[in-house]
């Protein structure tokens, strides 16, 4: 496991630049979007029993800027890479279980 963790790190090094460019870019819209989707579902219902649906819509600039600078300022690219990736799969399962279940 930590063998195939160096040769991703190393690959990542190599590639920084290409690798950041995508990360800041179409990884972290779909991640933005992704959460934004996900949100009534971790997030707590209204007073009357319906889903806040303006939390998301205002909170989609807040996610997106962090999501892109983290991409662009982090020094370890290969954590990066896979914690952007993770959080993109959690999302995308909490959205996929909804439609499942719901």
């Amino acid at each position: 496991m930590t063998r195939a963790l160096s040769i991703f790190s190393a690959w990542a090094e190599r590639r920084s630049l290409v690798l950041r460019w995508i990360l800041a870019g179409p990884v972290a819209l779909v991640l933005s979007i992704l959460a934004m989707t996900s949100m009534p579902l971790w997030f707590p219902a209204g007073a009357a029993g319906i889903d806040h649906i303006v939390f998301p819509i205002v909170l989609f600039p807040a996610i997106w800027a962090v999501a892109f600078f983290y991409a662009c300022m982090d020094d370890n690219i290969a954590r990066a890479t896979v914690l952007m990736t993770l959080a993109v799969v959690v999302q995308a399962v909490l959205v996929a279980f909804a439609f499942v279940a719901g």
